[in-house]
């Protein structure tokens, strides 16, 4: 699986994908802490943002590296299927790695928020953004490794689920109707609910609830991914 990874990786740096959603990434960083004395919370629910988009497009990205041939060559030698697909989740978490470091620690290093980071607040940090990264990983899987892929407007269709779900909230204040559909798509509210007003992270019940709803929805969209790219490739 190593060598696997090792390869995506160098295919990714050798096509020069990385250079767009990566350039556009810290731009948005780097824009978004121009100013000194921003809040903690929001600002971090604006890079968790960007992470989300970012996270789809590169996804989008690793999944179509390899031509047909070069996929079920590479499926050969990893022996299972599910190998080849866990192996693209893993590079991509590798990849997301220094974005979320940078993310984290810019700002803090840049000295730009205009309060004190704690615990709490650093634990909120980064369950946000691990978040929306495993948010945009799963849409962009699920239009890029799935039958979806062969879909003229995969891409399209991701952008419309990402905008979807950021804008759920004013979606069901629209209509209640809309509730009983909006929980098919990426509860990004459960989590970035909690970043608006004061830099105050609370552990309360409210919180754990959706902190749990948000790990199952995960857990079981990854199943259902699984099982989805099971189908396409028999």
């Amino acid at each position: 699986m190593s060598a696997f990874i090792r390869y995506q990786l160098i295919s990714f740096v050798r096509s020069l994908k990385f250079i767009p959603p990566f350039a556009i990434f810290f731009v948005w960083v780097f824009i978004l802490y121009a100013y000194k004395n921003v809040p903690i919370l929001s600002s971090y629910g604006a890079s968790s943002i960007a992470m989300y988009l970012i996270m789809t497009w590169i996804t989008m990205s690793i999944f179509t590296l390899d031509e047909e041939s070069e996929k079920h060559i590479l499926i050969s030698h990893l022996k299972r299927k599910v190998s080849y697909l866990f192996g693209k989740w893993l590079t991509i978490l590798v990849i997301m790695m220094p974005l979320l470091l940078f993310a984290i620690f810019y700002p803090i290093f840049t000295e730009s928020f205009k309060g004190d980071m704690s615990l709490k607040l650093y634990v909120y940090a980064f369950y946000s953004h691990l978040a929306f990264m495993t948010f945009g990983i799963l849409v962009g899987t699920l239009f890029s490794a799935t039958k979806l892929a062969t879909k003229k407007y995969a891409w399209l269709s991701s952008v419309l689920i990402i905008v979807v779900s950021l804008s759920s909230k004013s979606i069901i204040e629209i209509s209640s109707f809309f509730k009983w559909i909006i929980w098919i798509f990426p509860p990004v509210f459960k989590v970035i609910g909690y970043m608006e007003g004061e830099d105050q992270v609370l552990l309360n019940t409210s919180v754990i609830i959706d902190s749990v709803f948000v790990a199952i929805y995960l857990i079981i969209v990854a199943v259902m991914l699984v099982s989805l790219f099971r189908k396409k490739e028999r």
